[in-house]
């Protein structure tokens, strides 16, 4: 087929840009005709606290960086540069976006799959479902990588098609040994935002440390907002040294060897309709202890490949810490069985048409 891919891709940073480039090297190496147009500019300052992203000063080959936040003429110049395709797909990304994707669609008169990450925003903002609503309603069918989007993307847009397929891991890693104990290593990966409750996990490591029990946490990724706040949180004297913050954008090539230096994965998330982070820690050998919310309780298999617990609860991440400590090889052992695949969801993606 002959695809046209509108979203952001490397440079851009974050998983949402991760994701499409996979997918677009799975489309590629099954035979497909694939070309992207992706941002010039994707948000306002104001939207986006990270750090500016450098987009190449020309298109390469195969993508086509025209899109531009504030300049409906490009949506339509977007939409008529992938006029040729047979497929338009598109990442649902957030609300904002909608006027731009609604354009580029009109332009591209093109059937439309849409790969729902959140139906809606963790953040809300004005107009957030009835802009939700409309492109959901014009898409030909929607693929999600958890039910619990799917669900709210039927609600959404009743009767529209939604097809589910398991998130891969958004960028090639492989298993590594477990390193040596103690201490037990904990990570939290990722953009660091509210919702994903690593400030639990900062609670529960105090709470073990007074129980006597030898572990240290590493909190790795961008500060979202905060800053000052959370640098002196890790400064806490009753920590004892024991967080550690990497506050920054953690390139790709370092992710291996950061999770391979680690014992436990922690997605302690508030809310959540699914993680980029867990599927790349199972792809690594790494258990999981995440919150059985959304989609996170569909990723990690509970006394398999890692341990659930209740949101925003500090005393029960903390004993969930010490459960999966205590049989972490089983539950490395246990990662392989659940490892999905791009395949699947470029087959889910093209049987959408």
């Amino acid at each position: 087929m002959r695809i046209g891919y509108v979203g952001p891709v490397p440079p851009h940073p974050g998983g949402i840009a991760h994701h499409g480039d996979r997918l677009v090297g799975v489309l590629r190496a099954r035979g497909h005709d694939v070309t992207v147009v992706s941002w010039a500019s994707q948000y306002p300052r104001r939207l986006y606290p990270g750090e500016a992203v450098r987009v190449p000063p020309r298109d390469r080959a195969g993508t086509r960086f025209l899109l531009r936040w504030w300049d409906p003429l490009s949506w339509v110049r977007a939409g008529r540069a992938v006029r040729d395709r047979d497929l338009l797909v598109a990442p649902w990304v957030t609300p904002f976006h909608a006027p731009a994707l609604l354009a580029v669609h009109l332009a591209a008169r093109r059937p439309l799959v849409v790969v729902a990450h959140n139906a809606l925003p963790h953040e809300r903002m004005p107009f957030d479902v009835p802009l939700a609503r409309l492109v959901f309603r014009r898409a030909s069918r929607v693929v999600a990588h958890s039910r619990s989007v799917a669900r709210e993307v039927e609600r959404l847009a009743p009767g529209r098609p939604v097809t589910v397929t398991a998130m891969p891991p958004l960028i090639p890693v492989g298993p590594a040994p477990l390193p040596p104990r103690p201490p037990l290593r904990l990570l939290c990966l990722g953009i660091v935002r509210g919702y994903k409750g690593f400030d639990v996990a900062v609670d529960a490591v105090s709470r073990l440390l007074a129980r006597g029990r030898d572990v240290e946490l590493t909190i790795a990724g961008q500060l979202w907002h905060d800053a000052a706040v959370w640098r002196e949180r890790v400064r806490d004297p009753k920590l004892r040294g024991r967080v550690r913050l990497d506050a920054r954008y953690v390139p790709d090539d370092e992710v291996g060897g950061l999770l391979a230096r680690h014992h436990l994965v922690l997605a302690p998330y508030r809310s959540a309709t699914q993680s980029g982070v867990v599927p790349i820690a199972l792809a690594a050998g790494r258990p999981v202890v995440a919150s059985r919310v959304g989609g996170l309780a569909e990723a990690v298999a509970d006394g398999e490949s890692g341990v659930l617990v209740p949101p925003g609860d500090p005393e029960a991440l903390a004993d969930a810490v010490e459960r999966a400590g205590s049989g972490l090889e089983a539950l490395a052992a246990g990662t392989a069985a659940h490892r999905p695949s791009w395949e699947a969801v470029a087959d889910a993606v093209v049987a959408a048409r």
